[in-house]
């Protein structure tokens, strides 16, 4: 079966029993380590005896055998199969028959990245319990804030949440980052804003994706191109940053939108999935003259991510789509 939800996921390694098979992928690689993190917890509560394995070291066993012979000092294993995608087709063909049987093992198994449409991925989920790590959602990163700041033992303010969120830009392992050094810089118990996000973790307030996304939907050209470049000029990746406004803009368009029709504005948020809190930034947006609906808007996006994929220069490309956007032309 396929679980698409992270908690019901980790219930699920967390109530594991010997004969159960776990198969995890995606490009996220924060998620499934809190999930193998609980699976060893777990498999030391069973005494299961911890047998970690990669392709090549497949080369040099059976899995067959692997399988089928116990364990002296426990009652099983905790079997842990790395890049399981890349086993040889008679690999595979053998680990599909052992899945479909009962065993006294538990499997957890890792892509090497995105899952591939294959039968074998296939049959791995259909004998056992699949899950795809992905970057969670703009609107569902504060889920993560609170769960690791309670980890952690601090507390963040909305602001304080809103900036830790901002600096991890997207990224679930950068986010988990941020509130460790938050915890470290700051006293366990204590209650933390934005500015003492920032001077834990930055120093000071230096650009980040969010705020360069904010910037540019504001119509502030010349402190957007500032961002744009501090960004690119630390490492941020050209690709994810034209992504992520473009996410930007289309929430707030749709926004716009639902706006000039009538709905009122606690009905737009719902709609569009935008907690109460945030959606205060998303509907001062959309009050601006921006060219946030026009097709030069759409032609802007799909000709910087053009030449970004085929190698042209990053600032170029991006500076051209926030010229498009704080124009006032209709």
């Amino acid at each position: 079966m396929i679980v698409k939800n992270f908690d019901a996921m980790m219930k699920k390694i967390e109530s594991a029993v010997p004969g159960d098979s776990f198969v995890v992928s995606g490009d996220e690689y924060y998620q499934s380590t809190r999930l193998l993190k609980a699976l060893r917890l777990r498999a030391a509560e069973l005494s299961l005896d911890p047998v970690r394995l990669m392709p090549d070291d497949v080369n040099e066993t059976s899995l067959t055998s692997l399988f089928s012979e116990g364990s002296l000092f426990s009652p099983g294993k905790l079997i842990m199969l790395g890049d399981v995608d890349k086993l040889t087709k008679a690999q595979k063909t053998e680990l599909q028959k052992i899945v479909s049987t009962s065993f006294d093992h538990i499997l957890y198994s890792r892509t090497s990245g995105r899952k591939s449409s294959s039968k074998f991925m296939s049959s791995l989920e259909k004998s056992g319990t699949g899950f795809t790590c992905w970057e969670p959602f703009a609107n569902q990163m504060w889920k993560w804030t609170k769960i690791l700041a309670s980890e952690e033992s601090v507390n963040l303010t909305r602001d304080g949440s809103q900036a830790a969120e901002a600096i991890a830009s997207g990224k679930l392992e950068r986010l988990a980052d941020v509130l460790s050094r938050i915890a470290l810089f700051h006293e366990k118990g204590s209650t933390i804003d934005s500015s003492g996000v920032y001077r834990a973790v930055q120093g000071g307030e230096e650009a980040t994706a969010f705020q360069f996304c904010g910037e540019a939907l504001s119509g502030k050209k010349g402190a957007a191109m500032r961002s744009l470049s501090l960004l690119l000029s630390s490492g941020e990746e050209p690709i994810r940053l034209l992504a992520l406004l473009y996410s930007q803009w289309r929430q707030v368009a749709r926004a716009r939108e639902l706006l000039q029709s009538g709905i009122q504005s606690q009905t737009a948020a719902k709609k569009l999935g935008i907690p109460q809190f945030r959606w205060r930034s998303i509907e001062e947006f959309a009050s601006r003259r921006l060219n946030y609906t026009n097709s030069n808007m759409l032609e802007a996006f799909a000709a910087a991510d053009y030449g970004l994929k085929r190698g042209a220069d990053p600032l170029a490309s991006i500076a051209s789509v926030i010229l498009t956007l704080t124009s006032t032309d209709k």
